[in-house]
């Protein structure tokens, strides 16, 4: 038995009356547990199963990688991001990018202390954020994950980027276009350089900063690339972004 914080990353109905659900902790990493009754009873565990929640969760081992989740109390349910639909889809994004790069049942506190920060932040905007918010969370998530993007540096000879350059999401870098193994699409030298700024300045000083035009989804790519499946939550966010 265990218990702690957590955050609600993602969740799938299981038979007629339960949901398996995935929770993003800091001691823990990423968990998927099993909610008896969840979808049976409302009063059970009371909103406090929704994406984004913050739960103080009782958890149980099981069989295999499937916990049991006994108790969840509600410590914040971010009610605030969930009246504008492009800070929601944000929340969504930003659980399914986090929970993702988590390892199973392994301590994440950087990741977890990223998504804590984010949707926070989110819950006290008065309006969505900045590209260059949603580039600091990928690439703060990436870093956090082991896998922090070369931007500041050509992958291939590590000198100083110069124009042009390249970004291979499946290498997670940028490269001389020259350099032998270059591959990717063209990227300006000035936006790598406001991506790194990006993966090194808070979260907080992000939501109004400017970003020079490039390839918005580059870093979003360099993940989906890792993890050898598309981001369900990208395609949403895009559309509303766009609307």
């Amino acid at each position: 038995m265990t218990q702690g914080p957590a955050i609600v990353v993602g969740r799938t109905d299981y038979g007629e009356r339960d949901r398996i659900v995935r929770l993003l902790s800091p001691a823990h990493g990423r968990v998927s547990v099993l909610a008896r009754n969840a979808r049976g009873s409302k009063r059970r565990f009371a909103g406090a199963l929704e994406t984004g929640a913050r739960i103080d969760a009782q958890l149980r081992a099981g069989r295999g990688t499937l916990w049991h989740l006994d108790r969840a109390e509600l410590l914040d349910g971010h009610l605030g991001v969930r009246s504008d639909l492009e800070r929601l889809g944000l929340l969504a994004y930003a659980c399914e990018l986090c929970g993702a790069l988590a390892r199973e049942h392994h301590a994440e506190p950087r990741l977890y202390g990223l998504l804590e920060l984010a949707l926070v932040l989110l819950d006290a905007m008065t309006a969505p954020p900045g590209e260059a918010w949603r580039l600091g969370l990928e690439a703060k998530a990436l870093t956090f994950a082991g896998l922090a993007p070369i931007l500041d540096r050509c992958r291939v000879c590590g000198l100083s980027p110069d124009e042009p350059m390249r970004f291979d999401p499946a290498s997670g870098g940028a490269a001389h276009t020259h350099c032998e193994g270059s591959g990717g699409r063209q990227v300006p030298v000035d936006w790598l350089a406001a991506a790194e700024l990006s993966r090194r300045t808070s979260l907080r000083e992000l939501v109004d900063t400017p970003m020079p035009a490039g390839p918005s989804w580059a870093l979003a790519e360099a993940v989906e690339a890792h993890l050898g499946r598309a981001l369900r939550s990208r395609g949403v966010l895009r559309s509303l972004s766009d609307s």
